[in-house]
C-alpha cells in the first residue's frame, strides 16, 4: 500500500518564518548580541569593552585611537564597523547619535535558547482597511526608555479582531509595508508586555492582510539596549491574541 504524504504550505511557511526569526536572533551580530547603546555628544568618552574616544560630529559617529587598522573612524546614521569580535552600529533617534554595540559573547546570546510562540491558526489571519492619514502626519509615541517624541504616521488599519472593531495607528515600513505595535490581553503574562506585526503594502482599494500570527517580539525583548516605541493607546487590544510570538526563552548560565 502506497502512503501519500501531504503538505500545508500555510503551516510550512510559517514555520520557515518562526525559524528565520530564531536563527536571526541568535546570529553572532542578531538581537540577542547587543550590549550597549550609547548616546554621544561633542566630548569624546571612552566606553565599556570598545576601544578609543567615542563623539557626534557634523552628523556622525567619531572613533579615535579605535585600533589597529582603524585609528579614526566616521560612521554615518545605519553604517557599521567590524572590529575585532563585535560589530558597532551608528543610529539616530531625534538627530541623536549613539554607538550600538553587538557582541557574540553577550550573556544575552549565551543565554538565549529561542523564542516561544502559539501554535498558528488560520482565523487569526485576517483581512483589513487601511486608511492613510494626511499628508506629515505625526502622533507622539512612548518608547521603554522613557523618550516621548513624534513619529510619522502611515495611517490606520480598521480590522475586528475577536469581535472588537480595532483601528490601529499604522507606521511605514519597508516597501510601501505597514509597521503595528500592539498590546493585548495577553501582553505581560502570556506574552511580552506588547508585540510589533508588520504588514504588507496595502492594496489599491485599501484592503490589507493581518495575519496575527505573524506577530513578533520586539527588540527590546532580547535585550535591554534597545528603544522600543510602545503601543500607542488605540493599539492596546482588549480582547487577547493567542497566536504569534510570546517570549524570549533563555538558559540561564549556559556556555
Amino acid at each position: 500500500m502506497t502512503t501519500t504524504l501531504t503538505t500545508d504550505a500555510w503551516l510550512d511557511d510559517w514555520a520557515h518564518w518562526h525559524a528565520d526569526r530564531e536563527a536571526a536572533a541568535a546570529a553572532p551580530h542578531g538581537l540577542a548580541s547587543t550590549t550597549g547603546t550609547h548616546w554621544l555628544d561633542a566630548e569624546p568618552t571612552e566606553l565599556p569593552t570598545v576601544s578609543g574616544a567615542w563623539s557626534a560630529a557634523d552628523g556622525r559617529v567619531v572613533g579615535t585611537d579605535v585600533g589597529t587598522g582603524a585609528a579614526d573612524v566616521r560612521l554615518a546614521p545605519g553604517e557599521s564597523l567590524e572590529l575585532d569580535d563585535l560589530r558597532l552600529l551608528a543610529i539616530s533617534r531625534d538627530g541623536v547619535l549613539a554607538l550600538r554595540v553587538l557582541d557574540p559573547a553577550a550573556p544575552t546570546r549565551a543565554a538565549f535558547d529561542g523564542i516561544d510562540a502559539f501554535d498558528p491558526d488560520r482565523a487569526w489571519s485576517l483581512v483589513g482597511r487601511f486608511t492613510p492619514a494626511a499628508e506629515q502626519a505625526t502622533v507622539t509615541i512612548d518608547n521603554v526608555d522613557g523618550r516621548r517624541g513624534p513619529q510619522a504616521l502611515a495611517g490606520t488599519v480598521h480590522v475586528t479582531i475577536d469581535g472588537h472593531e480595532a483601528a490601529l495607528s499604522a507606521f511605514p515600513a519597508a516597501n510601501g509595508g505597514l509597521q503595528i505595535t500592539f498590546a493585548d490581553a495577553t501582553s505581560g503574562t502570556t506574552t511580552n508586555r506588547f508585540r510589533f506585526l508588520t504588514l504588507p503594502a496595502p492594496s489599491a482599494d485599501g484592503t490589507v492582510a493581518v495575519d496575527l500570527n505573524r506577530a513578533y517580539l520586539p527588540p527590546c525583548a532580547f535585550t535591554d539596549h534597545y528603544l522600543c516605541p510602545v503601543p500607542p493607546p488605540e493599539n492596546r487590544l482588549p480582547v487577547a491574541v493567542p497566536v504569534g510570538e510570546t517570549l524570549v526563552r533563555t538558559t540561564p548560565g549556559r556556555d
